[in-house]
């Protein structure tokens, strides 16, 4: 449901929350990273030039989701099965919203005519979502990192849990890519990129979105 088109943007929301409530709910124990299962995923139209944009919105996903986004003409996400498989789902989610919003505001004469503004807009969007999925990553950790008293023992587990997923990811995952350097976005700082932030800011990273990036340990 939150990859159909024709779903509107409250059905899509709701499809997400659940996917995610049903992740954290069934999360990943020490035993299952004992035993990875890893996949890959991929999204987008076989592009012969990935638009910028479009590099952004699969990098804060990837960042979301624990998974390495790998650009190859298409949007790869690496990791393990069940986040490669989400992170399709967010993307799409995402993606759709961008374009719902840029085709209103064409309407509204907020954005104007021609691929160049539309462009503008869409590097606008997909920013602000960057700059909101590394915030949720840095309170994630943030959160791992400072534990109360009480929660000590249990945080201090998860912590570790997280660590080493991301290494694992990492090690099984990274063998066949080459270090290349970060792309420079440029874009007109413009009527139309200052819609797409705002835009940016304003769509929806769901609660279950943002809380289930905690690996937690299985109710026994």
């Amino acid at each position: 449901m939150a990859q159909e088109a024709d779903s509107s943007p409250h059905e899509a929301e709701i499809a997400l929350r659940r996917c995610r409530s049903l992740m954290e709910r069934f999360g990943v124990s020490e035993s299952d990273l004992e035993t990875p299962e890893f996949s890959s995923s991929k999204v987008g139209k076989g592009y012969r030039a990935t638009p910028a944009y479009v590099s952004v919105l699969g990098a804060s996903v990837g960042l979301l989701h624990d998974c390495l986004c790998v650009d190859s003409g298409n949007i790869e996400f690496r990791g393990f099965s069940v986040d490669a498989e989400v992170a399709p789902l967010t993307y799409n989610y995402l993606f759709n919203a961008m374009e719902r919003s840029l085709k209103a505001r064409k309407a509204n004469g907020d954005v104007g005519p021609g691929r160049s503004a539309s462009f503008d807009y869409r590097v606008g969007f997909a920013i602000s979502v960057m700059r909101r999925c590394r915030a949720i990553d840095e309170e994630r950790r943030a959160s791992l990192t400072e534990p109360t008293l009480n929660e000590a023992d249990t945080v201090a587990l998860d912590h570790a849990l997280v660590v080493k997923k991301l290494e694992l990811v990492r090690e099984a995952c990274s063998q066949d890519l080459a270090r290349t350097r970060p792309r420079k976005v440029r874009y007109r700082d413009g009527e139309a990129h200052r819609a797409g932030t705002v835009d940016g800011d304003d769509v929806s990273l769901d609660q279950q979105l943002e809380s289930a990036k905690r690996v937690r340990i299985t109710e026994s």
